[in-house]
């Protein structure tokens, strides 16, 4: 795992806010905070009518789902609830890559702050996106979201991957914000190689139950709560162990989550080889992730989106 320290340079970008103004977009002692914690709350990246554009385009894709389905793409299955608790029998809770579905999303790929702040985090010349997906939490929703790591669910081989998780709602303790246990990305014992030992101790019958195991059981209420507004953001790496509890509130809160990669990330099918995405990759075990559904997030786009790409 590497960690960057800029202990000369601020980070000061100069980027386009949503409105066309000048706005600082990230400080050294925020990239600081992240190395340090493995998470940060950032703040407002979007205005409400650009998140009405993206809950507009969600209940567009809910409609195709609750009639019959859009199953052109291996990943667009995944998610779904089928516990027959609506009349279609379908229970939407997740969408991954939605940004293949609808305009809004694939455009918000390419959002100078979002892309700028990624690569200041991961101290990288470009991201790529790994996939993007739509978590819900439906009001009176009783699902409580365990604590985990992201990145072993991954064909991926180096934990060189953020984030980006946007509220479309207001997202509070009492709805089911993210919940992170600070520092916990930067601990020995749940990194690759701490990892592989925890897997080599169990298939020895050393252990039984893992740190990460114990970690697993705890309620959200055992880490920090991130409360953000529709619009806002936050941001953690792929190693932190985080969750999210139930939505006790009459409210949604929907969150759109962008995973990011740093450029060089390689194919890793010894580590999750069965991934839903796996069958879309256009490039072998051990080379880099590039192609068509995995695309680069380029600033550039952003602004000239509707005139010159849709």
């Amino acid at each position: 795992m590497r960690f960057f320290l800029f202990s000369q340079v601020i980070l000061y970008c100069q980027l386009p806010n949503l409105r066309g103004e000048t706005n600082t977009m990230i400080e050294q002692e925020q990239v600081r905070f992240f190395q340090q914690n493995g998470y940060l709350k950032y703040g407002p990246v979007l205005n409400m009518d650009e998140v009405e554009e993206l809950r507009d385009g969600l209940d567009r894709v809910i409609q195709i789902e609750l009639n019959g389905g859009d199953n052109s793409e291996p990943e667009f299955e995944f998610g779904h609830d089928l516990r027959n608790q609506n009349p279609s029998g379908r229970v939407i809770t997740q969408f991954v890559n939605m940004w293949k579905r609808e305009p809004a999303y694939e455009r918000l790929l390419h959002h100078p702050t979002i892309s700028g702040v990624l690569c200041a985090l991961l101290n990288t010349s470009q991201v790529r996106l790994w996939h993007d997906q739509i978590i819900s939490k439906p009001p009176g929703d009783n699902d409580h979201f365990r604590f985990h790591q992201d990145f072993y669910f991954w064909p991926l081989d180096r934990p060189e991957i953020v984030t980006c998780w946007l509220a479309l709602d207001d997202a509070t303790i009492d709805s089911g914000c993210m919940h992170v246990i600070s520092a916990s990305h930067a601990d020995p014992r749940f990194g690759p190689e701490g990892h592989k030992e925890e897997l080599r101790a169990k298939e020895a019958n050393e252990i039984t139950e893992s740190e990460r195991d114990k970690i697993s059981k705890q309620p959200a209420s055992f880490g920090i709560p991130v409360e953000i507004k529709a619009g806002e953001c936050m941001f953690h790496h792929c190693l932190n162990f985080h969750a999210t509890p139930p939505n006790v509130t009459e409210n949604q809160r929907r969150a759109h989550i962008m995973i990011f990669m740093a450029k060089g990330t390689r194919v890793n099918l010894s580590q999750s080889g069965g991934h839903v995405l796996v069958p879309g990759f256009e490039v072998g075990d051990g080379e880099e992730l590039v192609g068509k559904g995995f695309p680069a997030s380029d600033p550039k786009l952003w602004d000239n989106w509707y005139q010159d790409v849709r």
